[in-house]
């Protein structure tokens, strides 16, 4: 395909609405928990090698994903759901109601015909929309979640815990339901749902504690990539996601590809960069480790150090991101200032209350943990990186 077939396919499916859910849906924590998905997902084609990829928030589905941001011959449609408790049902997922058993199939000739209104605004329906949106860009689907799908596999045993499959891998009764569940939402002489190109995946990522599993695997790529800097996989995919929350808060119609990329993607280009400045900023955190455990054998007292050591974490998150306020630069040029008129003895202490003390005079909305580190941070690159 073309650059421009590619691309204007996926402005125009992106355009029609009644596709992409734009309400609260799940509320804040679930678009959260998309949000470190994505992060994740950033991380994952980084680690298979990708040369390029893009991502565009609430377009299509929760998220799309293209091959290219330049020339997309692949896109990926996603949707991306948390689960507080329990697995996903059949009917939540299909928006119909169970296959009749086997035992029962006597009977089931009797039986109402299953009614598919609701498939429409179901899960898998909705990813059903979508596909078939696509006239020439190849696309494929993916329900992502936390937790797990009760449906019967051909193959034996469940989905709840045999994810990823694709709904072709269902039991015949189940996998025949959906395929005309699915196929309804066409007109009439349309092609058959292709349940190959939907696929349910789980991750690991706890909907209470998103960060944990997206820190582990960030840190398994800085390892291979950036061992100097493992030790700022947390602030890095923090970063990340301080980059990519606002993008598709507002879902306009966009009048161009280059508008919608700007307005809810963020592509590898981006991502690399991320990681470039990551590797711009040394890896401060066992010096400040050093100094805080010095403080603190100095007499500091301990719930203050603890304090300082949360914000110092914020401070490089900030860098990260580029999103330091004006007012905290406003600090960090008086710590600048103030380190070079100002030597440090052999105690640490007296140096960091001595600072403080004109700091709490000059910015007073700032608590005194954060103006401490912050200072710390200033004067470990004034050590580490004088230039």
């Amino acid at each position: 395909m073309t650059i421009s077939a590619g691309a204007a396919e996926l402005l125009l499916v992106a355009n029609k609405p009644g596709l992409t859910e734009t309400g609260g849906g799940h509320g804040a924590k679930g678009v959260d928990f998309q949000r470190w998905w994505a992060v994740l997902r950033m991380v994952e084609l980084e680690q298979a090698g990708e040369i390029d990829f893009l991502l565009l928030f609430e377009t299509v589905q929760d998220v799309t994903e293209l091959d290219s941001s330049d020339t997309p011959s692949l896109a990926r449609v996603y949707q991306v759901k948390k689960k507080d408790r329990g697995e996903w049902s059949w009917s939540v997922l299909t928006g119909t109601t169970l296959p009749p058993k086997k035992k029962n199939l006597a009977a089931s000739a009797k039986a109402v015909i299953p009614k598919f209104e609701k498939v429409g605004d179901s899960a898998l329906g909705k990813l059903q929309l979508s596909l078939a949106a696509f006239d020439k860009l190849p696309v494929q689907a993916f329900f992502i979640s936390n937790a797990g799908c009760d449906i019967p596999l051909a193959a034996g045993g469940n989905a709840a815990t045999a994810m990823p499959c694709s709904l072709a891998d269902f039991s015949p009764d189940h996998a025949d339901l959906l395929s005309q569940a699915l196929s309804s939402l066409g007109a009439s002489g349309s092609p058959a749902a292709d349940l190959t190109k939907v696929t349910l995946k789980r991750v690991a990522i706890h909907p209470d504690e998103p960060s944990s599993y997206v820190i582990k695997v960030a840190l398994e790529l800085l390892m291979h990539r950036s061992p100097a800097h493992a030790g700022q996989a947390a602030s890095f995919v923090e970063s990340l996601v301080t980059k990519i929350s606002p993008l598709g808060r507002h879902t306009d119609t966009c009048s161009s590809f280059g508008e919608l990329i700007k307005q809810r993607g963020f592509a590898r280009h981006e991502f690399v960069a991320a990681l470039g400045a990551l590797e711009a900023i040394p890896d401060y955190s066992a010096y400040l480790s050093v100094w805080l455990t010095q403080l603190q054998t100095e007499g500091m007292d301990f719930m203050l150090v603890t304090a300082v050591r949360a914000e110092a974490a914020r401070v490089v998150r900030e860098q990260l991101a580029g999103t330091t306020p004006t007012d905290a630069r406003s600090v960090h040029n008086f710590c600048d200032s103030w380190i070079d008129l100002n030597e440090a003895g052999p105690y640490l202490r007296p140096y960091f209350e001595a600072c403080l003390a004109e700091l709490t005079k000059n910015f007073t909305s700032f608590r005194d943990a954060e103006l401490l580190a912050r200072f710390a941070m200033r004067a470990i690159k004034k050590c580490v990186d004088p230039n």
